[in-house]
C-alpha cells in the first residue's frame, strides 16, 4: 500500500503556473505535470477557503457539512457574528476515518481544523484559530517541540508580518521556509500513511501583489513588487523539494489548490440593490434619514476614505493593514497615523448605515457573506429572529420575485436557488438565493453588515485580486499515468485518497474516485457510515471568538 502526501497551495492557479512552467521558472511543478496526471480542479460553491477545505476534509458538499462561509449571523438584531471553524463542520474528517482504520496521519496547518482532533498521528491546526489556544495542536506538546527546533507553526499569513509591502513579503517567505523545514522534519520522524500540508502564503501573496503584475493598473516594470508572486513560488518550490526529499519512494504525491485566482475590478453591494428594489427597508427615524442624505451626497465610509488627503489616506491604510496583518499600500510612515485613523474611523462608523438601521418588520431579504458569489437570505418567520416571510407559498413567491428582479440587473450572470447548488440535510442553514456575477472580476468583500458604500457596483480603489472557481491539481508517483491532462472536482480527491490507501469509501461522499489518473488495478470498496446530524456542542470562549475574528480581519474578510 502506498503512502500519500498532499501539498495544498492555497489559491494556486494555472493561469499563472502554466506560463511560468513553460518559461522554465517553476521546474519542480513542470516536472510533476510532465511526469504525472493533472489539470484544473473545480472548487466548491462558493470557491472560498472554509467551504473548500471543509469539503476536502469530509468528501462532502456544503449541503452535508454545513459550512457556507467564514461565519454566520446570530442574535436577535442580526448584527452578532460567529466565526466558523472546525467545530462547526458536520461529518467525519479524512484523518479521523484513517485513524479509526489504524492508519497514521500528519496534518499541518490545514484550514478549518481548529480545534485539533485527537488522531493517530500529529496535527497542527490551520486558519482560523486563536494562536494561544491549547487546542491548536495534537498532541498538545507538539508546538513546543517544534519551537525547540526554531519553528513556529502557530504563525500564519494573517498575522502582523510588517507595515510595508516589503516587510509583509519577507514575512511570507519566512513562513514558507519554516513550514518546509518543519514539515520535512516531521515526515522524517513519523513516516505517516497520509500527510496533508497547507501553504496559505500563495493565496495571500496573490491577494496583495497581483496588482503589481504586468497588465495591471499599478504595474511598474522596474517596481520592487512586480515579480513578488513568482519569487514566492520559487521559495515554495524549494520548500516542496525539502518535503519530497523526506518521503519514501512509494509515496504518491498530490499537489492541489482549493480555488483559483484573478484580478478584481469592481466591488458590488447587494444590500443596496435589495434596498433600491424594495426588498430591504430602513428605519424611518431622523438619524437614519440623515445618514441616507449623506449617502446621496456621496458621503459613505468608502468615499470618505477614498477622498481623504493622500497623506492622511495612507496613514489610515497603514493602521488598517497593521491591524489586519496585511501589507500597506505605501511605504509611508506617519508618526500620528493612529490618531488620524481613530478620528476618521469613528466618523465613518457614526455615519454608516448598518444592520442596526434596518426595519426588520418590513425587510423580506438581506445579504451578507465573505464569498465571491452573492448570498441573499430571506427573512423567514420561525427561522430568523424577526422573520416576516412565511414558509410555504409566501417563501416561494418572494424568492421567485427577488430572483426575477436580480436577473434584470446587468451585473448578475446567474441566479440560483440553494437546492440547485447544494444537497444534504444541512441545506436548511444555507442562503436562499445564490448570485453569480456576470464578470469574474466582480467581487463582494467582507462579511458586510455595514453599508460601506452608496453604490450598487463601482471600481475598486485598489486593484486587489480575488478567488476564481478553477484551482489546480497534479498526481505524481508510482502508479500515476504519465503526462495525462485531465480535469476534476475538488470533491473527487478525498474518495481517491481512501481508494489509494485501500480503504472503503463512505457512500455519503459526493465525489468520484479518479481511477483514470492511475495505472493501478484494485477494486473500489464502499461502506455505510452514519453521519452526525449536528456539529459538536463544544463552545468557544469570548476570547477565542474574538481571536478568530481577528484572523478573519487579517485575511481581509471582516472590516
Amino acid at each position: 500500500m502506498p503512502k500519500i502526501l498532499m501539498i495544498a497551495l492555497d489559491g494556486a492557479t494555472l493561469d499563472l503556473l502554466n506560463p511560468w512552467m513553460a518559461g522554465g521558472e517553476l521546474p519542480l511543478l513542470k516536472r510533476l505535470f510532465d511526469e504525472g496526471a493533472g489539470g484544473e480542479l473545480l472548487s466548491t460553491v462558493p470557491w472560498a477557503t472554509p467551504t473548500a477545505f471543509a469539503s476536502l476534509a469530509t468528501g462532502t458538499n456544503p449541503g452535508q457539512h454545513g459550512i457556507y462561509d467564514f461565519g454566520k449571523l446570530i442574535g436577535g438584531d442580526y448584527t452578532a457574528f460567529v466565526p466558523t471553524n472546525g467545530r462547526h463542520i458536520i461529518g467525519h474528517s479524512l484523518w479521523k476515518l484513517l485513524s479509526d482504520a489504524g492508519l497514521s496521519s500528519l496534518v499541518i496547518n490545514m484550514p478549518m481544523t481548529y480545534p485539533a482532533e485527537a488522531i493517530n498521528g500529529r496535527l497542527v491546526a490551520g486558519i482560523p484559530y486563536p494562536g494561544s489556544s491549547p487546542q491548536l495542536c495534537h498532541p498538545q506538546n507538539l508546538l513546543r517541540e517544534l519551537a525547540d527546533h526554531g519553528w513556529d507553526l502557530a504563525r500564519n499569513a494573517s498575522d502582523d508580518l510588517g507595515g510595508s509591502y516589503a516587510d509583509y513579503f519577507a514575512g511570507l517567505i519566512e513562513l514558507v521556509k519554516t513550514r518546509g523545514e518543519a514539515g520535512a522534519w516531521l515526515l522524517q520522524q513519523d513516516q505517516p500513511d497520509f500527510t496533508a500540508l497547507h501553504f496559505l502564503e500563495t493565496d495571500q501573496a496573490q491577494h496583495r501583489f497581483w496588482q503589481f503584475m504586468k497588465g495591471e493598473p499599478r504595474h511598474d516594470p522596474n517596481g520592487p513588487h512586480t515579480d513578488a508572486i513568482l519569487r514566492l513560488y520559487h521559495v515554495v518550490e524549494q520548500a516542496m523539494a525539502q518535503i519530497l526529499a523526506a518521503v519514501d519512494d512509494d509515496t504518491i504525491l498530490c499537489v492541489m489548490s482549493d480555488h483559483g485566482f484573478g484580478p478584481t475590478r469592481h466591488q458590488v453591494w447587494l444590500n443596496n440593490w435589495l434596498h433600491q428594489n424594495g426588498f430591504l427597508a430602513l428605519k424611518p427615524g431622523l438619524g437614519v434619514r440623515f445618514k441616507q442624505m449623506l449617502y446621496r451626497l456621496g458621503l459613505s465610509p468608502a468615499t470618505i476614505r477614498e477622498a481623504a488627503p493622500e497623506r492622511l489616506k495612507l496613514a489610515i491604510l497603514q493602521f488598517f493593514e497593521r491591524q489586519k496583518g496585511r501589507a500597506l499600500a505605501s511605504e509611508l510612515e506617519a508618526d500620528n497615523a493612529v490618531q488620524k485613523k481613530g478620528l476618521l474611523d469613528r466618523l465613518t462608523e457614526r455615519l454608516a448605515i448598518d444592520f442596526y438601521d434596518l426595519d426588520w418588520s418590513q425587510t423580506c431579504a438581506f445579504s451578507t457573506g465573505t464569498t465571491a458569489v452573492g448570498y441573499v437570505w430571506l427573512n423567514v418567520a420561525g427561522r430568523d429572529p424577526q422573520g416576516i416571510v412565511q414558509i410555504g407559498e409566501d417563501y416561494e413567491q418572494t424568492r421567485q420575485q427577488i430572483a426575477a428582479a436580480l436577473r434584470q440587473w446587468g451585473a448578475v450572470g446567474e441566479v440560483l436557488f440553494r437546492e440547485e447548488v447544494w444537497q444534504g440535510v444541512q441545506l436548511t442553514d444555507a442562503p436562499d438565493i445564490i448570485v453569480r456575477w456576470a464578470a469574474d472580476t466582480t467581487d463582494a468583500r467582507y462579511f458586510q453588515t455595514r453599508f460601506s458604500s452608496h453604490h450598487l457596483i463601482k471600481p475598486v480603489p485598489n486593484d486587489y485580486a480575488s478567488h476564481r472557481p478553477d484551482g489546480m491539481f497534479v498526481w505524481h508517483g508510482s502508479g500515476v499515468r504519465e503526462g495525462l491532462q485531465v480535469d476534476a472536482d475538488l470533491l473527487d480527491l478525498t474518495p481517491t485518497f481512501l481508494w489509494l490507501l485501500d480503504q472503503p469509501v463512505p457512500t455519503y461522499m459526493d465525489g468520484r474516485i479518479l481511477t483514470d489518473c492511475f495505472t493501478l488495478d484494485h477494486p473500489a470498496k464502499t461502506i455505510e457510515i452514519a453521519l452526525p446530524t449536528a456539529a459538536t456542542s463544544d463552545q468557544m470562549t469570548p476570547e477565542d471568538e474574538e481571536a478568530l475574528k481577528n484572523t478573519l480581519r487579517g485575511l481581509g474578510y471582516l472590516e
